[in-house]
């Protein structure tokens, strides 16, 4: 059984975590940083194009950024996360103008414990020109998705015809399975694509800046999670699809 997003070639690539993953959403304060459950579309862009300015320099990432910028991005995140919520000491800017520029306190952060493998889902539809050889060799060269210090390790890729159920759903698809989909997260994309100076924009060599909601923009998305418990340290999801031990929606 498929998603409604049939007829479609993708290229899912799989990745083992390898320590915990946090990446703030967009809207949380310096002071409450919570935290998204996956990894967004355009930090995983961002890190196809860091690994091709390491390998081929600035020529290999401007024909990567070209492939892959309008790509249609989807995640079926591992069989089961733990949110780990704790209390950090950080460095914040005074607002005692006659103190030191920074102060110390007390900030909230939320990290993400997995356990399984986290499939990312790229479309080759519309893409006719994409080099996929390239792309998988650039795949393993990533070893990191959010906050300096997610790291994952790549493990295989495949190419496949339809997407199975239990990857992230849209708000903006026209329809979609979301049936076991508790979690709804604002997860941010590439804008206007056809944009001249976009490279430039998320080239941090460049002086052009990245504008919100322009260059970078967020959509809500479903996410195949449902709680499974929870306590003042952490709280327990599970992915319906993927583990054997929840209750599949497919079968229900």
């Amino acid at each position: 059984m498929s998603m409604t997003l049939s007829n479609q070639e993708w290229l899912v690539l799989d990745y083992m975590p390898t320590s915990l993953f946090t990446l703030k959403i967009s809207t949380a304060t310096n002071k409450g940083g919570k935290t998204l459950f996956v990894p967004t579309p355009y930090s995983i862009k961002l890190s196809f194009l860091n690994a091709a300015f390491r390998i081929g320099g600035e020529s290999l990432a401007r024909e990567i950024f070209e492939d892959i910028k309008g790509c249609d991005i989807r995640l079926s995140p591992p069989e089961r996360l733990y949110v780990l919520n704790t209390f950090i000491k950080i460095l914040d800017e005074s607002r005692d103008k006659n103190s030191d520029p920074y102060q110390s306190t007390i900030a909230y952060r939320e990290f993400c414990y997995f356990q399984g493998m986290l499939k990312i889902a790229l479309s080759l539809t519309n893409c006719s020109n994409i080099n996929i050889l390239k792309l998988k060799e650039l795949a393993s060269h990533i070893n990191c998705f959010g906050k300096r210090g997610s790291f994952f390790q790549y493990m295989k890729s495949e190419t496949i015809p339809d997407l199975p159920l239990g990857f992230t759903v849209k708000s903006t698809d026209p329809e979609g399975n979301i049936k076991g989909y508790e979690i709804v997260q604002p997860l941010d994309d590439m804008g206007e694509t056809d944009s001249e100076d976009l490279f430039d924009c998320v080239n941090t060599f460049s002086n052009k800046k990245i504008e919100r909601g322009k260059h970078r923009i967020f959509v809500l998305t479903y996410i195949p999670y449902k709680m499974e418990k929870s306590s003042n340290r952490y709280t327990a999801y599970v992915n319906p699809y993927r583990c054997q031990d929840a209750n599949s929606p497919q079968l229900s």
